[in-house]
């Protein structure tokens, strides 16, 4: 069945059989950036709420929020400033395909979300650094501040997530696209987080060197420098006093597997 009109649409969305919240994807997609700004603004929140899905209890209904993610980013720059206001009374669930969306809208989301960073609410920004690391754009680079500014945040998600994010920034920005002294910032920045008290922030940490690794980042003595770390957190070197998270050490086999098709 075809729809033929926005309020058609939005009861659709509504509607708990698969078939017919496609319908009403499928009009939004045609017609979502034609609406007026009242009318848009409506349906986006209405889209949004389909985010709310437990898809553990309704797994049929994935592929349609992912659909909904691709209709949404597909705004571009005009449907910004509302996710992140709903962001802030959402749940997890939503929030995560929130900060997809975000992602997915690319280099023009980075300035709103690098603001959210810079905010006092940690829970915002946890989901800011997670819509970073999620943007397949060189310019994500912009975000390194932020991002590297995180690592010190009293907030154990907020570190996590900066930690991650600079991994996947490594691997959305080729070496040669960024200069050699910011390269090793990033490179002390997670040094320094391997202290970390949280053993899934210094997890995060390993993992991302191991991306550096991978993404040709480093000099060999900076690669050394890893290859060292690794072995005192495998308890592989003359102390033999491995990191005691079993999270921390599988990271660290991983990191140790990149350098080795390095060499």
């Amino acid at each position: 069945m075809s729809l033929d009109s926005l309020a058609a649409a939005l009861q659709s969305l509504q509607n708990e059989r698969p078939e017919r919240i496609a319908e009403g994807l499928e009009y939004l997609k045609s017609h979502l950036g034609s609406l007026p700004e009242a009318d848009f603004r409506r349906a986006v929140e209405e889209l949004c709420s389909l985010f709310y899905v437990d898809t553990a209890d309704r797994p049929d209904l994935q592929p349609l929020l992912d659909r909904g993610v691709a209709v949404l980013a597909g705004q571009g720059p005009r449907v910004i400033a509302q996710l992140l206001d709903l962001m802030k009374g959402s749940d997890i669930k939503s929030h995560l395909y929130l900060a997809r969306t975000l992602a997915y809208v690319g280099q023009a989301a980075l300035p709103a979300l690098r603001r959210v960073i810079a905010t006092e609410d940690p829970y915002s920004r946890s989901f800011a650094l997670f819509a970073v690391g999620k943007v397949h754009d060189p310019a994500v680079r912009e975000a390194l501040p932020e991002v590297i500014g995180s690592l010190m945040h009293p907030d154990k998600e907020v570190r996590d997530s900066a930690a991650r994010a600079l991994g996947k920034i490594a691997e959305a920005v080729p070496a040669t696209q960024l200069a050699e002294d910011r390269r090793a910032e990033i490179l002390e920045a997670l040094f320094r987080t391997l202290s970390d008290v949280q053993p899934a922030v210094r997890a995060k940490a390993v993992r991302s060197l191991g991306k550096l690794v991978r993404a040709a980042y480093l000099t060999p003595a900076q690669e050394e420098r890893v290859r060292l770390a690794v072995l005192r957190i495998l308890g592989r070197d003359e102390a033999h006093e491995w990191d005691r998270a079993f999270v921390v050490r599988r990271e660290a086999e991983e990191a140790l597997r990149h350098l080795e098709d390095r060499t």
